[in-house]
C-alpha cells in the first residue's frame, strides 16, 4: 500500500453497516475521520435504518442509501457512481466489493483477523489503525445532539422533576428480550422505592413487547414506543437518569452519549456489545452455554429467565446514585443447608462486603432458600444448586453442565460456610484459585481451612460462619444481623390479606405462632402450641396468626379448630417474602427452633423459641435468634448424649417445658 498523507485527502467515502445498532458502534471512525482531516468532504453508504443518523448532519456532504436487497443492476451502477467520484480514501466497514473495486487511492486493510474478544466499536475503529495511526478511541460522540426534537418529547421530559428512567424492552431478536413480568417488576418497584417515573420507548416493532409490560405494571408509566424518531430518541435517553434496555440499538446510543445503562445481556457477548461508558453497568446470568451468540436456543432461554428482577433493581439503584462497582474480586460463597442456616450467614456476608466493597459477590444456594437472598443489598447474584432427587443438577450432564457454568464465572475466591464434600469439591473443579472452609469432610480440597468446633456449641453459629471469612473482614460480633429487606408488593399483599380476612384496616394487633420444625426433636407437642394459643386469646386483645412450610398444614389445621375465629392460619400459604412481611407486622414470634425464628429476628420482631436437645452444638447457645430482645426456654433433663430424632424417652425435654412458664415469658415481652 502507498504510504498515506492525510493533507492530500480531499474526499472521503466511508461503507458502514444496515442495523442503526452497528452504525451506532462504527461511529468512532466517523469522529477520528473529521478529527484527522476536517477539510475533508465526507460521504456516507448506509442501510435504510441508518437513514437518521446522518441526514441533515452538516459534517456528511452526501448520504447515499444501499440495501443489501438491492438487484446485481443496482450494485453494479452504484459501483460506477462510486469508481466516478475518484475518493482519496475509501473506509469499507462492510468489507464489500465496493470498498475492494471502487478505485479509491487509499482504503482501509481488508485481511484483518483477530481472535481475541474486543468489543465491536474498537474493531471498527482498528480499521484505521494503519492509515491515521491514531493512539486512542476517540472518547466524543459523532451522534447529533443539536437537531429538531418534537414539542410532545420536550414536554413530556421537562413535566417532572423525579428522575426520570427510560426503559426500551424490546430487541429485533427474540433471544435478547428479557420477560415482560421481569421488566414489569423491575420497573414498579423504581417508581415504588426509588421515586422515579418510567418511559417506555422504542420502534413501532416494539409496541407488543412494551404492552406487554405496561399490561403486567402496577405503576403509572408513559409509553412513547413508535410515537417516536430518531432525534426524539437521542434527546430522550441523554435527558434519562438512567436507561434499561436489552442489547439493542438505545444501548448503543445511549453509550455514545455516556447515559448511564443498565445493559441486560443473555446470548450475546457484553465484551463486544456491552456499554464502555463506566457509569454503566451490565446483568447477565452466566450459564455454560453463555453467551452462544447463536439464532436458536435448546435451553429455552435460561440465560434470561434467569436473571431476577430484585437483582436487577439493586444493579439499577447502583447505576442511579453514580454507585457502579468497579472491577473487584469475584467471591462465591456456599451454603447448601436450610433457610434458617442461610440467614445466619448473613453476617459473614456483611464482613465480606465491608472488607471488599467492590466485589461481586455470588451466593450458592438450594432452590428452597433462594427467594430469601434474591434482591438482598448485600449480594449480587444467587446462584441455584438444584441436587437433590430429580433436580436439575443431580444427574452426569446436568452437574458438568451447572459445574461449566461456575468456571466460566471465573471467582477469585470461594468461601465454603457449610462443609461437605459436594460443597469443597464444586469450586475446585471449577478452578477457583483460593478456597477457604472448615476442616472436614474432603477439606484438602480447599486452599485454606479454619478447625471446625461447631459442635462444641460455645459460640454462636454466625461466629463459627464468619471463622472462614476472618482473614479478609472484619469479624461480627454477635448482634451484627442485617436487616432483611422487605418488599412493597409482599406488605402489600399481606394488608390486602388481613383486610380480607376482617382486619380493621390491617392494623390489628398481631401475635405469630409456629408449631413446626425440620425433626421431631425440635417440636414441643402441638397440644400445648393449643392450650398456649387459648391463654393469649383470653388475655390478649391479639390476633393469632399460624405461619409455616409446606407440610405443616395438618398442625397447623388442628390448632385453628382449638382457637375459633381469632385465628388467621397462613400455614403453607405464603412465599418467604410475604412471611417476612408478615413477621414484621407481628409483635412476637412464639416458635421451635426453626427457619421462621432467624427470618423473625432478621426484620426485626421479638422471637421467643422453644428448644429441646440440650447438647452442646445443638442447643440454644448455638441457634437462638441472633439480636438483642429475643427469648429461649430449654429444659435440662439430664440426657447424657442426645440422640436427636432417635430419642429412647418420647423428647421428655420438650415435654417438661410448661404452657404455663411459656405464657409467663409471652406476657413479659408483650408488655415490654
Amino acid at each position: 500500500m502507498k504510504r498515506f498523507d492525510k493533507s492530500t485527502v480531499r474526499k472521503v467515502l466511508v461503507v458502514t453497516l444496515s442495523n442503526l445498532g452497528d452504525v451506532v458502534l462504527t461511529l468512532p471512525v466517523f469522529q477520528s475521520l473529521k478529527q484527522a482531516m476536517p477539510s475533508a468532504a465526507l460521504h456516507v453508504i448506509a442501510g435504510p435504518a441508518a437513514e437518521a443518523i446522518f441526514r441533515g448532519d452538516p459534517r456528511v456532504e452526501r448520504l447515499t442509501i444501499y440495501d443489501k436487497k438491492y438487484g446485481w443492476r443496482k450494485k453494479v451502477k452504484l459501483l460506477k457512481s462510486i469508481r466516478a467520484e475518484r475518493y482519496d480514501l475509501i473506509v469499507d466497514l462492510r468489507k464489500s466489493l465496493f470498498g475492494f473495486l471502487g478505485g479509491g487511492r487509499f482504503r482501509n486493510p481488508y485481511f484483518f483477523f483477530s481472535r481475541s474478544k474486543k468489543h465491536r466499536a474498537l474493531r471498527h475503529w482498528k480499521s484505521l489503525k494503519k492509515i491515521l495511526n491514531e493512539p486512542s478511541i476517540p472518547e466524543e460522540s459523532f451522534l447529533r445532539t443539536d437537531a429538531a426534537v418534537s414539542a410532545a418529547v420536550k414536554d413530556a421530559v421537562s413535566s417532572s422533576s423525579r428522575r426520570l428512567v427510560v426503559a426500551c424492552v424490546g430487541s429485533k431478536s427474540d433471544l435478547k428480550k428479557w420477560p415482560a413480568p421481569s421488566y414489569a417488576r423491575l420497573l414498579d418497584r423504581l417508581v415504588a422505592e426509588s421515586g422515579c417515573r418510567v418511559f417506555l420507548a422504542g420502534s413501532a416493532e416494539d409496541k407488543k413487547d412494551t404492552q406487554a409490560v405496561l399490561g403486567l405494571m402496577e405503576a403509572e408509566a408513559l409509553d412513547l414506543t413508535g410515537l417516536t424518531n430518531f432525534n426524539d430518541l437521542c434527546y430522550l435517553i441523554r435527558s434519562a437518569d438512567l436507561l434499561v434496555t436489552n442489547d439493542s440499538a438505545p444501548l448503543h446510543v445511549a453509550d455514545s452519549l455516556k447515559v448511564p445503562t443498565l445493559a441486560i445481556f443473555g446470548p450475546t457477548d457484553p465484551v463486544k456489545y456491552g456499554p464502555r461508558f463506566s457509569g454503566s453497568a451490565v446483568a447477565r446470568r452466566v450459564l455454560f452455554c453463555a453467551p452462544c451468540e447463536r439464532a436458536q436456543c435448546r435451553f429455552h432461554h435460561e440465560c434470561m429467565k434467569e436473571l431476577d428482577a430484585d437483582e436487577l433493581y439493586c444493579q439499577a439503584v447502583r447505576v442511579l446514585e453514580g454507585e457502579v462497582r468497579p472491577r473487584g474480586p469475584k467471591i462465591l460463597a456456599i451454603r447448601l443447608d436450610r433457610l434458617g442456616d442461610v440467614l445466619l450467614s448473613l453476617p459473614a456476608l456483611a464482613a465480606l462486603r465491608r472488607r471488599f466493597p467492590e466485589a461481586w459477590i455470588s451466593v450458592m444456594v438450594q432452590p428452597s432458600t433462594r427467594e430469601v437472598l434474591q434482591g438482598h443489598p448485600l449480594v449480587d447474584e444467587v446462584i441455584v444448586y438444584d441436587y437433590a432427587k430429580n433436580g436439575a443438577h443431580r444427574f452426569p450432564m446436568g452437574y458438568l453442565r451447572f459445574l461449566k457454568g461456575i468456571a466460566k464465572r471465573r471467582f477469585d475466591l470461594a468461601f465454603v460456610l457449610h462443609p461437605s464434600a459436594r460443597s469443597h469439591l464444586l469450586p475446585f473443579l471449577a478452578g477457583i484459585p483460593y478456597r477457604a472452609g472448615f476442616k472436614r469432610d474432603a477439606s484438602f480440597l480447599l486452599t485454606q481451612t479454619v478447625p471446625d468446633k461447631r459442635r462444641e456449641g460455645l459460640r454462636h453459629e454466625s461466629e463459627y460462619t464468619a471463622d472462614v471469612v476472618l482473614g479478609f473482614g472484619t469479624k461480627p460480633s454477635l448482634g451484627d444481623n442485617p436487616a432483611y429487606p422487605v418488599f412493597r408488593d409482599s406488605e402489600e399483599k399481606i394488608t390486602t390479606l388481613l383486610l380480607k380476612e376482617g382486619s380493621d384496616k390491617g392494623r390489628e394487633r398481631l401475635f405469630a405462632l409456629h408449631a413446626g420444625a425440620s425433626c421431631p426433636s425440635k417440636r414441643w407437642p402441638k397440644e400445648n402450641f393449643a392450650l398456649l394459643g387459648q391463654e393469649i386469646l383470653a388475655r390478649f386483645p391479639h390476633r393469632l396468626v399460624l405461619i409455616g412450610g409446606a407440610g405443616e398444614e395438618i398442625s397447623a389445621d388442628f390448632l385453628k379448630t382449638q382457637w375459633g375465629d381469632r385465628v388467621l392460619n397462613l400455614a403453607g400459604k405464603l412465599s418467604l417474602r410475604e412471611s417476612a412481611a408478615l413477621l414484621k407486622r407481628c409483635e412476637v414470634l412464639v416458635s421451635n427452633d426453626s427457619g421462621p425464628v432467624h427470618l423473625a429476628a432478621a426484620v426485626g420482631t421479638p422471637t421467643l423459641t422453644i428448644f429441646g436437645r440440650n447438647q452442646n452444638g445443638l442447643s440454644r447457645h448455638r441457634w437462638k435468634a441472633l439480636g438483642p430482645g429475643h427469648e429461649t426456654i430449654q429444659k435440662d433433663v439430664g440426657c447424657v448424649v442426645c440422640l436427636a430424632h432417635r430419642c429412647s424417652i418420647d423428647f421428655e425435654c420438650l415435654k417438661a417445658i410448661g404452657v404455663d412458664e411459656v405464657f409467663e415469658r409471652v406476657k413479659k415481652m408483650i408488655k415490654e
